[in-house]
């Protein structure tokens, strides 16, 4: 009778399970795309995932400028981070089903209670949000920032003035504010004195800013 039993060397087993975990952290593949890539089934995937062993990270209270975001791996399912680039860690990881206020509250709670004092915040801009950390320097994290503009120009604008702001906003991640505002005001002043001299208004920069 022929035996049914099947083995697996453990080292290559283990390379399986890693390479699953990166894809599905770093990667953000999700258990339908790891499943099919893999040829396994969803639930052998999740007890993949669930099995990986998680380091215990060390706290040490101090002072710490943090990032913090939630992404989604599905509609219901996000890891809300809490990130400190200075220290190069994670300083608190959640599981949420909702991107709400009350997550990053209970963030910034479990931080405190951790011994961490926030000096500053990079936020993601979501309306509410930035209530919660009003004692402290909030920043809207730059690759938003280029996002939002990016809604509005799209990829490829056609007019000069879209064109220009698209180039000024590629520099968001690696000029200075003043820099930034410099280049900003000039090209505001350009658009609206083209646009004023063909009304015969005169140029007001307040106006410009807040039409």
């Amino acid at each position: 009778m022929a035996c049914t039993k099947q083995f697996q060397n453990h080292s290559r087993r283990k390379r399986i399970e890693n390479a699953i975990w990166h894809e599905y952290v770093y990667q953000r593949q999700t258990i339908q795309q790891l499943s099919t890539k893999h040829r396994r089934g969803k639930d052998w995937i999740r007890d993949r995932i669930r099995n990986i062993p998680t380091r215990e990270h060390n706290h040490t209270p101090q002072p710490v400028v943090a990032i913090a975001d939630v992404t989604f791996f599905g509609r219901s399912f996000g890891i809300c981070v809490i990130r400190s680039p200075h220290l190069k860690k994670n300083l608190y990881v959640h599981e949420v089903t909702h991107e709400t206020v009350d997550v990053y509250r209970q963030g910034r709670i479990a931080l405190e209670h951790m011994g961490y004092t926030l000096q500053a915040i990079v936020l993601d801009g979501r309306p509410g949000v930035r209530q919660i950390f009003c004692d402290i320097p909030v920043q809207m994290c730059h690759f938003h920032q280029k996002q939002i503009v990016t809604r509005y120009l799209t990829n490829n604008p056609k007019l000069e003035a879209g064109i220009e702001l698209k180039k000024i906003t590629t520099t968001l991640c690696n000029t200075t504010e003043r820099d930034f505002t410099v280049a900003l005001d000039v090209l505001v002043y350009h658009v609206v004195f083209l646009s004023e001299r063909k009304n015969n208004r005169p140029y007001n920069r307040k106006m410009a800013l807040y039409p």
